[in-house]
Parts: structure tokens; C-alpha cells; sequence
């Protein structure tokens, strides 16, 4: 009970930005009073007492859903799939964070004020669109946090404020409750501070939901394979593919964490990053952007002037595609996967820098729309070509900013990713060499 009453006395002290809702500290030290009896009657609650928020596009009842945008107000009967495993497994919801508006966005200034802001510099963005939810972690105002992916909000927000990001296989986690940009990209991610916290959140929420119509059979559990069945080589772009928008701390920075990589004993293969990248252009420059008018159609119809600017001009585009270009953008994800299933499986997997680079707010406010697709640069094709990955902290930087490594694996690799980043990880935080 103390734990739950320090976050909350936390959330209320160091939160501003973070949260667009909270749960009243007596509720949540109700909540874990009654979950601690239970477990003393011999119920099995492995998340006892840990506090988490989420991501203010997910449902929790009895709260409501905004998307952190001031024309949308939804008042849900029910909690979303993911939320009601965590609480049955004794974890403590402490209230909802704030986000870039609709989910549309990487950097975290798309929102009203105050903008949430970095965890480890104030003066840069957050990451985003799951800006709040990657920061209440980072702060340690709860223990984890939920968020949505559609093309990097999982991982660019860990990768900003220096925590792992774990982006499940679509399907591998119920979507039920979340208020989706897109059935075919989206998918519930866990921010946690380390590897081993994160997947143990992971398979707490995964499993197939028969409620969920993208829920999935033929994903297994978020289980590590055997060392001795992976194969030894990593696939990573070709050196002259990579950019880092001129930022030599980041640059240098990756250099260190693929050294790192070489030393743990794998091999590093070049491979070419079109592909990637081609796919990558699907989720915002595609007719696959007219889907997240399904869940705000009303807003955007009804009551525009409640959003904001950036985020509006990014989603109207949907209402100008046709049929013809919704079909040939479904065939393009197809084509797309294809080749990613048939490009990837020789590797135990495929690793990119998580952002080419960090902007300060200021930077980010003076050109919003070209900078927040450089923050998606290398993770915008992970959902489209149906792929799972672990955003995990590197070398800090010379600046003192962190940097990020992830992991990517054909999806159903969700255990062997996490291994690999745990081992990265492992090796990140091992004494490095030196005079005894």
C-alpha cells in the first residue's frame, strides 16, 4: 500500500504534462488494500502492487477516453482487455497520460499545454505519440505503462527518455478497448525500465481474446528461444543507407552499441534498407491514413476547430482517397510483408538505430511535419511488414542524451527480440574494462 500511495503523492507532485486524468490515491490505495487480501486468501497476483497508467486512447471505466483532444469525450462501460489482466494480476492503475492528439505523431508537442517534456531534458521532446505514458516511467511515477503503436509510438518515446519500449506482434495483445488509427497497424506496447520488467508486463496482457477480431491463434507466448537455436548473424542497414540528420553524438553513439553487439558475438550482415523504408511511407503516405476517420470521423466532421492544427492536417488527407487507393495500399502491406518474412528469417534479428537523431521542442515547434517523420524514419515499417521489436537503451551519448537500439523480429519472434535486448541491455550495464 505504501508504494501505491508514493506514486500517487508522486503523479501529483512531478506529473504535470504527463496525465490527462487520475485515479483518486484513496481509490488506489483501496484497490491494492482489497488485492493484498486476496492474495493473503491464496489468489496469485504477480504484479502486486505495482502501479502503471496508460495511454489516454485506451479505455478504462469509470474514466474518460479524450485522446487528449478537448472535442472527444468518451465515457467507456468497460476497461480495455489489457487493463483488466493487469488488474486481475494485482497491478494498480494510477490515472491516464497524455498523448499527441489522436495518436498521430512522434515528437509529444501535438497536444494542448502544458506539453509533456523529456524526462531527462526538458528543453527536448518527449517522443511521442505515447508521450506521457513513456515519461511516467521515466520519472518513476509508476512502475509501467501501457501505450499504442501505429508507427513508432512504442519505441520513439522510450527511445527519447532512456526506458525500453516492447512493440508485441499485432494480434499478440488484445486491442479490445483501445481506440484504434488502424486495425490493420496498431497494437498495445509496454514502457517499463528495464528488459526483464517489460516482458514480464508483455506476458502478463498477451493472449489470444476470441472478443478481439485482430486477436491471433497463431502467435506463440512471449518466450525466449534456446541461445543455441538462433542464428548468430544481425541484419542492420548498409552503412551509407543510415542517417542520423547530421547529429555525430547519435551517430557515434550507434557506432558504440553495434560494437557492443559485435562483442556478444554475432555477426553483423548489411542489408538494403529501401525496402524498409518504402514500406514505411504506408502509414502516413498511403490511403491506409483514411482508417483513423473510423474511430474520429465525428470529431473531424463535426467539431475540427478542437484539433489541433498539425494533427488535423495530417488526417484530413484521409477523406481524399478512394476505394481504388484503399485496395492498392492493402496490397502493398502484402507485398510488403511477403518480402519482409522471406528477407528476415535467416536473422536472429534486424537492428536499427530507434531515432536518427533528438530535436529540442523549439526545433520540432519550428517545423513540425518534416522533423516528426525523421523521428519515424526507423520505425514506421515495423507495423506495416507485420514485425515485433524492443527499443532498449545504448550508450549515452557524448551530450548526455541517451541513445536506443532496436530489435525487430518476424512477428511471433516476440521472446527471442526480448532476449536479444536483454542481452544488450546486460551488456550496457556491465563494468566496462580499467584499472583495478
Amino acid at each position: 500500500m505504501a508504494i501505491v500511495a508514493e506514486s500517487c503523492r508522486r503523479v501529483l507532485l512531478y506529473g504535470t504534462g504527463c496525465f490527462t486524468a487520475l485515479v483518486p490515491a484513496g481509490v488506489a490505495v483501496d484497490r491494492v488494500r482489497t488485492a493484498a487480501a486476496q492474495a493473503r486468501a491464496g489468489a496469485d497476483l504477480p504484479l502486486l502492487g505495482l502501479t502503471f497508467s496508460v495511454k489516454d486512447n485506451i479505455h478504462v471505466a469509470e474514466m474518460r477516453t479524450t485522446a487528449n483532444c478537448p472535442g472527444l469525450s468518451l465515457e467507456p462501460e468497460a476497461s480495455a482487455a489489457a487493463v483488466l489482466a493487469l488488474e486481475a494480476a494485482g497491478a494498480v492503475l494510477v490515472g491516464k497520460n497524455t498523448m499527441d492528439q489522436f495518436a498521430t505523431g512522434l515528437n509529444g508537442t501535438r497536444s494542448p499545454e502544458p506539453l509533456c517534456r523529456n524526462a531527462i531534458d526538458p528543453s527536448y521532446i518527449p517522443g511521442g505519440s505515447s508521450s506521457g505514458s513513456a515519461v511516467a516511467v521515466a520519472r518513476d511515477l509508476v512502475a509501467f505503462s501501457l501505450g499504442s503503436d501505429t508507427g513508432g509510438s512504442g519505441r520513439v518515446p522510450a527511445a527519447c527518455n532512456g526506458i525500453v519500449g516492447v512493440k508485441p506482434s499485432i494480434g499478440l495483445v488484445s486491442g479490445r478497448g483501445l481506440l484504434y488509427n488502424s486495425r490493420f497497424l496498431d497494437c498495445i506496447p509496454v514502457f517499463a525500465r528495464t528488459c526483464a520488467d517489460a516482458n514480464e508486463i508483455l506476458r502478463t496482457i498477451a493472449g489470444f481474446d476470441s472478443l478481439d477480431p485482430a486477436s491471433r491463434r497463431d502467435l506463440p507466448p512471449p518466450v525466449a528461444a534456446p541461445l543455441g537455436d538462433l542464428p548468430r548473424e544481425i541484419a542492420v542497414p548498409r552503412l551509407d543507407q543510415l542517417d542520423f540528420e547530421t547529429d555525430r553524438a547519435a551517430e557515434a553513439a550507434h557506432r558504440a552499441n553495434l560494437e557492443t553487439l559485435e562483442a556478444l558475438g554475432f555477426t553483423l550482415v548489411e542489408i538494403d534498407f529501401d525496402p524498409f523504408a518504402e514500406a514505411g511511407r504506408l502509414v502516413f503516405q498511403s490511403a491506409l491514413v483514411a482508417e483513423r476517420l473510423v474511430d474520429y470521423w465525428d470529431v473531424v466532421t463535426g467539431r475540427p476547430e478542437t484539433i489541433h492544427p498539425v494533427v488535423r492536417a495530417a488526417i484530413e488527407p484521409g477523406l481524399r482517397y478512394s476505394a481504388k487507393d484503399a485496395f492498392d495500399a492493402i496490397r502493398q502491406l502484402t507485398e510488403a510483408r511477403r518480402w519482409a518474412r522471406a528477407a528476415l528469417a535467416p536473422f536472429a534479428a534486424f537492428v536499427v538505430p530507434t531515432v536518427p537523431t533528438l530535436y529540442t521542442i523549439a526545433d520540432m515547434l519550428a517545423e513540425p511535419v518534416a522533423r516528426n517523420a525523421v523521428m519515424g524514419r526507423y520505425t514506421y515499417f515495423v507495423n506495416p511488414m507485420d514485425l515485433c521489436a524492443v527499443a532498449v537503451p545504448g550508450s549515452v551519448r557524448t551530450d548526455g542524451l541517451p541513445s536506443s537500439l532496436s530489435f525487430i523480429g518476424l512477428a511471433g519472434r516476440d521472446g527471442t527480440v526480448a532476449d536479444l535486448a536483454a542481452r544488450f541491455e546486460a551488456a550496457m550495464d556491465a563494468p566496462r574494462g580499467g584499472a583495478a
